[in-house]
C-alpha cells in the first residue's frame, strides 16, 4: 500500500503542500521488489533526469527523516508537489497512526 504525501522539495522546489493518504494517481515504474518497502513516487514534471529504481530521495516531517527509493511519478495536479509514500515510509515520518497527512514536509534526491 502507497500513501500520498505533500511535500517541498528542498532540491528541486521551495514551498509548503499537504500530505494525504492514498495512492490513486501513481503510475509505478515495475522497480524491483529488491528494492524494498521504502519507496515514493514524484509529480512527473519534477522528475528531470533522475532515474526510477535506482535513485533514493530523502523525505523530513517534523523532525524525524526516512529515505525511500524513487518508484514512479505521481499525478499530483499541475504545479503542486505532492507525492506518495508506502505505508512503510509514511510510518516512520508520522507522528502517530491516526494521521493521513503530514504538512510541511521536506524532500530532496540524494
Amino acid at each position: 500500500m502507497f500513501i500520498t504525501k505533500s511535500l517541498i522539495t528542498t532540491a528541486i522546489l521551495v514551498g509548503a503542500a499537504n500530505a494525504n493518504l492514498g495512492f490513486t494517481g501513481v503510475t509505478t515504474c515495475g522497480c524491483s521488489p529488491s528494492n524494498g518497502p521504502f519507496a515514493v513516487a514524484i509529480p512527473a514534471a519534477l522528475a528531470g533526469t533522475h532515474v526510477c529504481c535506482n535513485e533514493a530521495i530523502t523525505l523530513s516531517y517534523n523532525g524525524k527523516s526516512v529515505t525511500a527509493i524513487y518508484s514512479g511519478t505521481y499525478d499530483a495536479g499541475a504545479g503542486t508537489q505532492n507525492v506518495a509514500l508506502t505505508e512503510t515510509a509514511f510510518d516512520v515520518l508520522e507522528d502517530n497512526s491516526s494521521q493521513t497527512s503530514l504538512s510541511p514536509v521536506t524532500w530532496a534526491f540524494n
